[in-house]
């Protein structure tokens, strides 16, 4: 039996007792954690009061000597040169732990990347490194790591950035005794249901933790996953026996331990809010300035961090590489749906976002890890996840190419919009064919949740922001505009219409109990008020008529899914706010009605698919009929064989 109590018994002050034989204190044993530890030193022993200048001599002897630079023999050793060695820090974690190496996780430090410009000039800080005959004056306690080359982070301990207090400790307590104890089987739906669709987390490192007590998981964090989980409450058939937690009061809680967390930061400050922000918003009174300024604080700490930076050869754990690369599109997807969905500017510039695009070895799980048959597919959330990624960076581009203040002003005309929004169709459209049989919308089995609704409802929001653009110009279009283009582009949008309408109607359960991001509510709205709009401009009665019966539909579906959802309740909420009424009780003035050409109506209606094709926007799934405009926004080339040489903008 060792002659000094455990880490683990060290830290939480109790006493150390261990079975007859055993290896193992009882307290390790109930915790889960697999050995004792003994690397930890004794706590100091007090010492008598000091003499006022006693304590300034102490202070000056400290002044005076910094902490020791490494030397040239210590980088030569150091995590750059040697990767397989950890980091020359006491260990945080017990040994064996997946934490021990960590970067962006440590339990006592906080990292922040040192950037070119600023203070820091980097030939000094190289020079610093490698010479131990000039070391500049250093804040004391804070260390420098070099994880590559020209990559340096400033660690920094929790205790220099705020006086030492248990507030983090209350806190936590606060967390659990929200939930308490339902604590374990909650943790439990988010790695089954949430998890899978938004691999945010690492989930061994994450239980690793957890196992040995809730409190070495932060408490905005702790929150969040069980704010999220709290929505499959039902799933689980020992929760559903049991009165609900309040999830209200768990926001608000994690809310303020994250705002705390910001004097510390951690990747895990980053992963909660990322959470945190999938919650859905009041539809009366969204609140979209918190929203996006929340969005420009995790942005500028992910930066802080170094997340956008390639990390591949960085000297830290091969999981946390993943784990960051994870961190950062999930980032880029924040700001870019974000930016569709609540009209804001995208804060992420892709030309300084030097991660690389996202693989499936960047992801930890695999199918070994699902917990049920009736969980989302491992594999298929990885490749969702990626895909969203992809379509993230379009749906940057339709924003910088369409909708940006620039474009705003510079692209007014027709032509000239149609010629930004071809390439962003066809990239989109392209974006849909790429996608494994696995991803379309059409493809699920029952009883187990199918996350692909989300994507494919993030496509048709991206889709309809290019058709908009279009249709403002088009109403804007001079009298001198080919009436045939007109009617042409306008029974393209239409048929969108009808895509949109079908869209709703293909979501099946599996769909609509799966996880959803904080954009679908705002998504859907946005496909209804296209919809509207469509009906607005109307100049024909036969097109209006149309129209409306696709509303009712659209409205019928969205009501029928109401109870499976908050971000559907959202959509249904939110356009009547916004005047749903109004739009679908408009019909066209009779003096100002437009005949529509029967052969152009009939030019845009469904026509047969190759076997060979992919499925269309919607998802339709081969074999059966496809709409015309499947490159999206629309190809022209029915319009080459008239007699105008192919200039649908001259003068009739």
């Amino acid at each position: 039996m060792p002659g000094r109590a455990c880490d683990v018994c060290r830290r939480r002050k109790q006493r150390c007792v261990f079975p007859e034989g055993g290896a193992l204190c009882l307290t390790c044993q109930a915790l889960g954690v697999r050995e004792c530890t003994f690397l930890e030193p004794p706590p100091p022993k007090r010492r008598p009061p000091q003499s006022r200048s006693a304590l300034q001599q102490s202070s000056a002897d400290h002044h005076h000597h910094p902490v020791r630079r490494a030397s040239s023999t210590d980088s030569a050793q150091s995590p750059a040169a040697r990767p397989d060695l950890p980091p020359s820090t006491s260990f945080d974690y017990p040994r064996g732990s997946l934490l021990t190496e960590t970067l962006g996780l440590e339990k006592s430090r906080f990292s922040a990347y040192i950037g070119p410009q600023g203070e820091h000039d980097w030939l000094l800080l190289k020079h610093d490194l490698h010479s131990s005959s000039a070391a500049p004056h250093v804040i004391p306690r804070v260390q420098l790591r070099r994880v590559h080359d020209d990559v340096l982070f400033r660690m920094t301990p929790d205790s220099a950035s705020a006086p030492p207090r248990d507030r983090d400790q209350v806190s936590i307590d606060d967390v659990e005794a929200l939930v308490r104890p339902h604590g374990p089987t909650l943790v439990k739906l988010y790695f089954r249901i949430v998890h899978p669709s938004f691999p945010i987390l690492h989930k061994e490192v994450f239980v690793e933790k957890y196992h040995r007590t809730y409190r070495e998981i932060t408490p905005p964090l702790l929150a969040s996953v069980y704010c999220l989980a709290a929505k499959w409450w039902m799933y689980d058939e020992n929760l559903i026996l049991q009165e609900k937690i309040d999830e209200v009061a768990l926001a608000d809680v994690a809310h303020r331990a994250v705002q705390e967390a910001f004097r510390r930061p951690r990747l895990n400050t980053i992963q909660a809010g990322l959470l945190l922000l999938q919650r859905h918003q009041n539809p009366l009174a969204p609140n979209n300035a918190i929203i996006s300024a929340f969005t420009a604080s995790l942005i500028s700490l992910g930066q802080h961090f170094g997340l956008h930076l390639d990390c591949s050869d960085w000297a830290i754990p091969l999981w946390e590489r993943g784990l960051r690369k994870r961190l950062a599109w999930a980032l880029v997807m924040q700001d870019t749906f974000s930016a569709l969905t609540l009209g804001t500017h995208p804060l992420i510039h892709l030309s300084d976002w030097a991660m690389r695009m996202l693989e499936p070895a960047d992801f930890s799980e695999g199918p070994q890890d699902e917990d049920s048959g009736e969980q989302p597919s491992i594999e298929d959330g990885k490749a969702m996840f990626i895909e969203t990624a992809r379509l993230a960076i379009i749906c940057t581009r339709i924003y910088h190419d369409l909708y940006s203040a620039r474009a705003m002003k510079e692209l007014a005309a027709l032509p000239q919009i149609l010629e930004v929004s071809k390439p962003l169709g066809h990239q989109l459209a392209d974006l849909l064919k790429s996608l494994p049989p696995e991803l379309r919308l059409g493809y699920f089995q029952t009883g187990r949740l199918c996350s692909s609704g989300c994507f494919h409802l993030i496509h048709h929001a991206a889709t309809v922001a290019v058709h908009r653009r279009l249709l403002w110009a088009a109403q804007e279009a001079p009298v001198s505009t080919d009436l045939q283009f007109i009617q042409f582009l306008r029974n393209t949008q239409v048929q969108r219409a009808r895509t949109i309408a079908t869209f709703l109607s293909q979501l099946q359960p599996e769909h609509m109990e799966s996880f959803w991001s904080f954009a679908a509510g705002s998504c859907v709205t946005m496909l209804g008020c296209f919809l509207g709009l469509l009906n607005v401009t109307s100049t024909s009665r036969q097109e209006s008529d149309e129209l409306r019966g696709l509303m009712r539909d659209f409205e019928w579906q969205l009501r029928m899914k109401a109870k499976m959802g908050e971000w559907v309740t959202y959509a249904l909420t939110r356009l009547r706010a916004l005047g749903w009424d109004r739009w679908r009780s408009t019909e066209p003035d009779a003096a100002s009605e437009v005949p529509i050409p029967a052969a152009w109506t009939s030019s845009m209606n469904m026509q047969p698919v190759d076997n060979g094709a992919a499925p269309d926007l919607n998802g339709v799934l081969q074999g059966q009929e496809m709409p015309a405009d499947i490159w999206m926004p629309m190809d022209f080339e029915p319009l080459n064989n008239s007699n105008n040489n192919n200039n649908f903008f001259s003068p009739s």
